[in-house]
């Protein structure tokens, strides 16, 4: 088979090499398409090693394809029948889903079982659309830690493919109100065009807050931000900014401070993005406005089945995020385009070839 191996910055090669072996609990699955993710790009543009993804591995996580192989102990799980593989669940190893190998033509699923490690896709899904699963239900489940309800105000900070991603997930669930905030025109107009509202944050916070005013809403209550200066006590006023729910999806420290100056009561603030810093936070407003910090890591099954009924009821133009697709033999090429954000947001790979 051939399989993408990552060996180093920059540097990735497509190899022959055996496919892997079927044990007795095991699936063997032929990838169709596989998607380059944001920490494949990482693994690229930087290093591997934070990411799990080590030299001379076969790497990837984002795959849908069909059962090529089932081992005699694999109950209700035919040939032929088209997945989604969930790659924190396919290898003994949950740390090793970096390098399920979704980059790989053939892929081994250890105890493969339905609704667990594989889903089926509907036939009228097709393997296009259903590549998104994977950073699909990554999103999802942001939206679904912060319990987004449909007639709330949503904020979504960042327009890449996570944001836009939670973005389809709020569209599909009948969200009206949701602004989504980048500096680039380009993946705000897609934004805009999947039902969204794009504001470009590039002229700094003031401006973006005085946006998020008129376009939200300011509630008559005032929150107000405690310091100390000179020993002293110091009471700043703050607009209080009708959003329910922020899902970070670009991890900009300072959007934090923002969020905590105008949050209203209950708001959540919903964290998908890896921040590279510590932040400090004001608990007094946690305190004072009963807000809640969220963190978002993965998705479970419930997300997973969520993502794939939408995706085959096109709840959503979250497809219209694959920028572009390239053959197996031109990963090199794919990623070269995927590290360039003002061209790609989602690269997929077609791995028939």
């Amino acid at each position: 088979m051939k399989a993408l191996v990552y060996k180093g910055i920059g540097n990735i090669e497509v190899i022959e090499k055996e496919a892997p072996t079927c044990g007795p609990n095991d699936v063997i699955v032929k990838t169709v398409r596989s998607g380059i993710c944001g920490s494949d790009i990482t693994a690229y543009r930087f290093g591997g090693e934070k990411m799990q993804i080590f030299s001379g591995h076969e790497f990837g996580h984002e795959m849908v394809g069909y059962v090529c192989m089932a081992g005699d102990n694999v109950k209700g799980i035919e040939t032929g029948t088209r997945v989604f593989v969930d790659p924190n669940r396919c290898t003994p190893d949950p740390y090793a889903a970096n390098m399920a190998g979704a980059f790989s033509q053939y892929v081994r699923v250890c105890n493969a079982e339905l609704d667990f490690n594989l889903y089926k896709l509907p036939e009228d899904l097709s393997y296009d659309d259903a590549v998104l699963i994977e950073p699909f239900s990554v999103a999802t489940h942001g939206k679904n830690r912060a319990s987004t309800k449909p007639d709330e105000n949503v904020l979504i900070i960042g327009a890449g493919t996570i944001g836009l991603c939670a973005l389809g997930s709020l569209i599909a669930q009948g969200n009206k109100n949701v602004v989504v905030l980048d500096i680039d025109d380009k993946r705000l107009r897609l934004a805009e065009k999947m039902g969204g509202i794009g504001f470009n944050t590039q002229d700094g916070f003031d401006i973006t807050m005085k946006f998020l005013e008129e376009y939200f809403g300011v509630m008559s209550n005032t929150n107000h931000r405690l310091g100390f200066q000179d020993g002293k006590m110091t009471v700043t006023p703050n607009s209080v900014i009708n959003v329910d729910v922020v899902i970070d999806c670009a991890g900009i420290d300072g959007f934090v401070d923002e969020f905590l100056k105008h949050a209203k009561q209950h708001a959540r603030y919903c964290c998908i993005a890896m921040h590279k810093k510590s932040i400090p936070i004001s608990f007094h407003e946690v305190m004072s406005t009963q807000c809640s910090l969220i963190g978002s890591r993965g998705y479970e099954k419930t997300d997973i089945e969520e993502v794939i009924a939408n995706l085959t009821n096109k709840k959503s133009k979250v497809t219209e995020i694959i920028t572009h697709k390239y053959s197996l033999l031109d990963a090199k090429q794919a990623f070269e385009t995927a590290v360039q954000p003002a061209q790609a947001i989602k690269v997929v790979l077609d791995m028939s070839a």
